[in-house]
């Protein structure tokens, strides 16, 4: 990882992952704060951060890709190293009687449907997650898109089980 620098292409934030690989991540100028006007080499704290995610996804036996198992790596390194803070959007998912995490993976449930989220940040009763399924609907009109972040009361994330994780290959 030490050829692995941010950059901005186009307002949008980019990992060069040497002259092999780039990879376009799903935020923008509008949702980042100290986007890099030149080049900013992948730190020891980008490379920590990346690694502890990996050690999740991997215990979790999930069946990614190695490409897509990077590319949900490589944007949830950037959402916690980049992205503005949100606001709580707990209302829009069913409270749950057992909640909690399993391998930072847990399940978002509305009358709409349900999505899988990574949990990025855990404070005491929030978690900013960020979404990994390919879509989840808030309302009729609104929805979030994968790698979409939204902040939850910790009661609304039911945790995603060992044997379930074949339901997260794209």
């Amino acid at each position: 990882m030490s050829n692995w620098f941010w950059f901005t292409e186009n307002s949008q934030l980019m990992l060069s992952m040497g002259s092999e690989w780039q990879c376009t991540t799903a935020f923008g100028e509008k949702q980042i704060v100290n986007m890099p006007n030149e080049k900013q080499l992948f730190s020891l704290q980008d490379t920590e951060c990346y690694l502890s995610l990996l050690n999740s996804l991997i215990n979790c036996a999930a069946n990614f890709s190695e490409a897509q198992l990077t590319h949900i790596l490589i944007n949830a390194t950037a959402a916690i190293q980049f992205h503005k803070p949100i606001s709580p959007k707990s209302w829009f998912f069913s409270e749950v009687e057992n909640f909690g995490v399993h391998h930072r993976l847990s399940r978002l449930t509305n009358q709409l449907g349900e999505g899988i989220v990574l949990v990025l940040i855990e404070e005491q009763q929030l978690a900013t997650c960020m979404l990994i399924s390919s879509r989840l609907l808030l309302t009729e009109k609104k929805a979030l898109s994968r790698f979409e972040l939204i902040k939850v009361a910790k009661t609304r994330l039911e945790p995603f089980l060992l044997g379930e994780c074949d339901q997260l290959t794209a």
